[in-house]
């Protein structure tokens, strides 16, 4: 039982972190983040400066997701009485987008690849790249729309708001583990860790896609009279 408990925890927590670790290094904006922001800030030389603006950067897009997180565990919460049932609903949905994921022909025939908002412009201040980093979910969507629309999903199939809790913060260590990489080094090495780490993109999506994929499975299971999780 213990042994189960753990791989359970384990697909839960290992799903969130892929997912935060492939929406930082989305490749539709990460070559320019925080790449971009810092030579707008003209923090190169300034290793400080580069930590403080990607900092910002990244509360930016925790602030964007917790949005999700917060709203999805309160629809948890009231649909306690149909949980199992919904539960497997969302689950069903959560399969579908793991395979999306998967699929580059899949979301340009759902026309999610059409999902994308204008250049983030040049951002001046540390207000200015908060913004950005709040909009990141939306500006990456062309990139990360399936994962995106999962994350509420998930979040909503947990009635547990401390489970919410620690899958919000392993969220947040998958995103914030690629920019605080390269906000430590410096100079051309910083651009080649951002290109390294951006053509590593699709290995990522589809570790995300067949996570989301167990993970959905996991969750329609007990509509069956199976409980797992």
């Amino acid at each position: 039982m213990l042994i189960q408990q753990f791989v359970e925890v384990a697909i839960q927590l290992g799903t969130m972190f892929s997912m935060g670790f492939y929406v930082a290094i989305s490749p539709c904006l990460f070559p320019l983040l925080p790449l971009f922001l810092i030579r707008n800030l003209q923090s190169e030389t300034s290793r400080s400066k580069s930590v403080l603006v990607t900092g910002v950067l990244i509360l930016g897009i925790l602030s964007s997701l917790a949005v999700f997180a917060v709203i999805a565990s309160f629809i948890g919460l009231f649909i306690i009485s149909y949980y199992t049932y919904i539960q497997a609903v969302l689950g069903g949905i959560i399969v579908f987008l793991g395979v999306v994921t998967i699929s580059h022909k899949l979301r340009d025939a759902l026309r999610l690849t059409r999902l994308s908002m204008s250049d983030p412009g040049s951002p001046t201040s540390l207000v200015g790249v908060f913004g950005v980093g709040f909009s990141y979910s939306l500006l990456a969507a062309p990139c990360t729309a399936p994962v995106l629309f999962a994350l509420p999903l998930i979040f909503s199939a947990q009635s547990n708001f401390f489970v919410v809790i620690m899958m919000y913060l392993i969220l947040c260590i998958g995103v914030s583990i690629p920019y605080l990489a390269i906000a430590l080094v410096t100079g051309e090495a910083r651009e080649r860790m951002a290109n390294r780490l951006a053509n590593s993109a699709r290995i990522v999506e589809l570790i995300v896609g067949t996570l989301l994929i167990v993970l959905g499975i996991l969750l329609i299971l007990p509509a069956f009279g199976i409980v797992i999780l």
